[in-house]
């Protein structure tokens, strides 16, 4: 019964009221709320290799790459597996005619070049790919390749044979360059050996002696006879000029001066210097003409 005290409530009151003691009968309780699947994440990595020509197809790139593949929803693992690998299949396809027509771009030693183009191409494949068929089942697929471009085993035995060259040749270069900076060093020193050495009589002895030590005195020996040899010589020279001086008057010793200094200036193709001031004898020639 109801509370006389409380006033009556209208049908709405009531309906509240019933659904209210719905709820705290255990109704909630014999049937909890449906739990939401949870998407998961699965990573699967898959590698593969072959060959494609470069360009002019008379070699061929190794090709190596390298698919990480991430598949994103709520179906069950093996469900998602078996996706996985259709996904793989089908990408690989897509690789490797993707592959094939950038290869042909790059001649077959130029593998660093054709790397990074061939790896943008494969990559913007893929995303195509994945995004022209998506999966049924709201599964969401994201791929991120890896290439690399290897060159053909003949074009690196020529690179190898190539840079060999280049080497020897470098360090050919290398030693040349080391010599003739060395052989500029020498050419200082003898300059100076030369300049200091040569105003010496004595030079020459020194170096023998320098250069053989056992044999000093026979260097010795050699250069006091060399030095009698010498002052004999110049002895018998000035012997000579002076009995000359004897036999030729004054007048004969200066036109044989003079004609000696003259062949001397030709000889050593210096210019003749130029006549002095004329002389009292000259102009009294001058008169008597």
């Amino acid at each position: 019964m109801s509370d006389p005290s409380q006033p009556r409530k209208g049908l709405l009151g009531r309906v509240v009221d019933w659904v209210k003691g719905l709820f705290s009968s255990g109704y909630e309780s014999e049937t909890p709320a449906p739990i939401l699947p949870v998407p998961k994440t699965t990573r699967r990595t898959r590698n593969f290799s072959f060959a494609t020509p470069a360009k002019g197809d008379a070699y061929d790139f190794t090709i190596e790459v390298d698919l990480c593949l991430c598949a994103t929803g709520t179906v069950h693992d093996d469900e998602v597996g078996t996706k996985i690998a259709d996904r793989f299949r089908d990408l690989e396809t897509v690789t490797r005619n993707v592959v094939r027509g950038t290869a042909r771009e790059f001649p077959p030693f130029r593998p660093g070049a054709a790397e990074p183009a061939v790896t943008v191409r494969v990559q913007e494949a893929i995303e195509a790919a994945l995004t022209g068929s998506p999966d049924e089942e709201g599964v969401n697929f994201d791929c991120t390749a890896v290439v690399r471009v290897q060159v053909d085993p003949a074009i690196r035995d020529l690179q190898r044979r190539s840079i060999a060259e280049q080497v020897q040749a470098e360090a050919r270069y290398e030693l040349s360059e080391q010599a003739a900076q060395r052989l500029g060093e020498l050419r200082v020193r003898w300059a100076e050996f030369i300049e200091n050495g040569l105003p010496e009589w004595e030079t020459p002895y020194a170096v023998l002696m320098a250069q053989a030590p056992a044999q000093t005195a026979a260097v010795l020996d050699a250069m006091r006879d060399d030095r009698k040899k010498e002052a004999q010589g110049l002895v018998d020279t000035v012997a000579r000029v002076a009995a000359g001086h004897e036999r030729m008057d004054l007048l004969e010793f200066a036109m044989a001066t003079d004609g000696t200094l003259a062949k001397a200036y030709d000889l050593l193709g210096i210019p003749r210097p130029e006549l002095g001031p004329e002389t009292l004898f000259s102009e009294r020639e001058e008169a008597s003409v």
